[in-house]
């Protein structure tokens, strides 16, 4: 499973452009990639049709974030 922050990579986005069509700043976005916050449920809605994926995908791609993070934490 990719985190969040691969998935707007991987349709060619950056901060920026993914925060303002998300309607969200670019500081909330990178809280949510670093999994620093937890998206509403509206806004994992609106992020998985961006990226195109089912919702369930968003909430696995936060727990993706978080275990990464974790394993850097750990090192």
């Amino acid at each position: 499973m990719k985190t969040l922050k691969q998935l707007r990579e991987s349709k060619g986005l950056t901060q920026k452009q993914a925060s303002e069509i998300l309607d969200i700043t670019k500081e909330y976005l990178s809280m949510l990639e670093r999994a620093e916050r937890n998206p509403s449920d509206h806004l994992k809605e609106v992020m998985a049709r961006l990226y195109g994926i089912p919702i369930t995908d968003i909430f696995l791609s936060i727990q993706e974030t978080k275990c990464f993070e974790n394993k850097l934490l750990i090192s």
